[in-house]
């Protein structure tokens, strides 16, 4: 017997935004507990066994190349096995590359082990497997998903409370080892909450609700629908695009200078007269003002031009750095003004990126495609860090770097204003 054509109840919670939400938390601890958290580990490491600050900034450098070399080979696989069993495994690895690097007894040791942890660290990343597995559960509400679920590290500075508590008290080996066990209690079951598709699971992208007459969908039954074909290109046509290169050639200018502080944003701090205590409260204020960034793009890029939102990340980073040649940051107030214009577009910098390539390319290739981006542009990540730490060596202080980052910063500019999504995606329709 056939009943009246029904709605199917909307879900309390769209089950997408339990996604988000286990995207967040997840890179609160990955952020605190590896990307941010090893600046707190820098100069203790250095203190025991008294290497330079080129040679333990190269682990640094070697993180952005690995991380560049094996994005792509991860969006591959994202691709072909699924975000979940992606970021399952990478978790497991990060905890054990961790807990291998506080038993770090030469410098050769420490490369090692601390590649094992960014192999992990990579997979991890919201950059591709979060970024995919969102970007799929979103069309309309695609932008401010993205940012909410990438405004983990906005969290940091209460993760780098307790290391730098734990580091104080216990030293830098324990905490590196309870740091590792703790990644791998909350990544792998944050991943657990992960569903390829909202078609999978009987429902359609931003919680939209299907029509249901006799447990069918329009003739098709709910446990077999299959997720709506979107345009988009194959990695192949997405290489082949100058809107390709120009993003990777924009983020490659950005990340120059970001790749750079992240290093060595604490050892700036204390070589101008912070006390670490001090030094890492500024990275927390970067990681918290960041969330505005992350989340107000990707606002913005569900509603404006996304050129827009470039021109500004770049022109309030070349501010930023503007700011620390210029004035003397001799205090944590006056250190303010430029966890603010480095903050917030540093924020919109990490969301900005997926929903750049959804707009540009679809999301047929998604994963692929954020890998490879992340491969050109971290390209330039490679030298940022050592660059800046050799300039100290050599120096004795951090000018030079300043004055060069800003200098790469901006010739960056016009490379925002060249990126035109909407002219890419019609030429991506008009293919067969």
């Amino acid at each position: 017997m056939q009943t009246t054509p029904d709605r199917q109840k909307r879900p309390r919670i769209f089950y997408g935004w339990y996604i988000v939400a286990a995207s967040f938390t997840s890179n609160v601890f990955v952020s605190g507990a590896y990307w941010q958290g090893f600046q707190v580990f820098f100069l203790p490491i250095l203190d025991t066994f008294g290497w330079s600050r080129a040679a333990l900034s190269g682990a640094f450098s070697m993180r952005q190349m690995e991380t560049g070399m094996f994005a792509p080979v991860i969006g591959i696989m994202v691709d072909k096995f699924g975000p979940r069993r992606v970021i399952m495994g990478s978790g497991f690895v990060l905890g054990l590359g961790m807990i291998l690097v506080s038993f770090t007894f030469s410098i050769w040791s420490f490369y090692l082990f601390f590649m094992i942890a960014s192999l992990g660290a990579s997979g991890t990343s919201h950059a591709i497997g979060w970024a995919v597995v969102i970007s799929r559960w979103f069309k309309r509400k695609r932008g401010i998903a993205l940012g909410i679920g990438m405004s983990g590290p906005v969290l940091t500075g209460l993760v780098l409370i307790f290391v730098t508590y734990f580091v104080n008290n216990y030293g830098w080996r324990a905490t590196v080892a309870g740091a590792g066990v703790v990644l791998w209690m909350t990544v792998i079951p944050m991943a657990m909450f992960i569903r390829e598709t909202p078609e999978s699971q009987g429902l359609l992208p931003d919680g939209d609700l299907l029509k249901v007459q006799d447990g069918e969908i329009e003739g098709t039954e709910v446990s077999q629908l299959k997720p709506a074909a979107e345009p988009g290109f194959t990695v192949s046509q997405a290489l082949h695009s100058r809107s390709f290169w120009i993003a990777s050639l924009l983020f490659a200018g950005m990340f120059f200078g970001t790749s750079a502080i992240q290093v060595h944003q604490i050892p700036y701090f204390q070589s101008v007269g912070f006390s670490t205590g001090k030094a890492a409260l500024t990275v927390s204020l970067v990681f918290a003002l960041s969330g505005i960034g992350r989340i107000g793009a990707g606002y913005l890029a569900d509603y404006v031009d996304i050129r827009f939102i470039l021109g500004g990340m770049v022109g309030f980073h070349v501010i930023a750095w503007t700011y620390l040649a210029t004035v003397g940051v001799d205090s944590l107030l006056s250190a303010v003004p430029f966890t603010i214009l480095f903050g917030i577009p540093f924020g919109a910098m990490v969301s900005i990126r997926a929903v750049l390539l959804a707009q540009l390319f679809g999301t047929r290739a998604l994963g692929s495609l954020s890998g490879m981006l992340q491969a050109t542009a971290l390209a330039s990540g490679v030298v940022g860090p050592v660059f800046m730490g050799k300039v100290f060596d050599v120096t004795g202080d951090y000018s030079l770097a300043i004055n060069t980052f800003i200098f790469v910063t901006a010739l960056a500019m016009p490379l925002a204003l060249l990126v035109k999504p909407a002219a890419v995606q019609t030429e991506v329709a008009a293919k067969p």
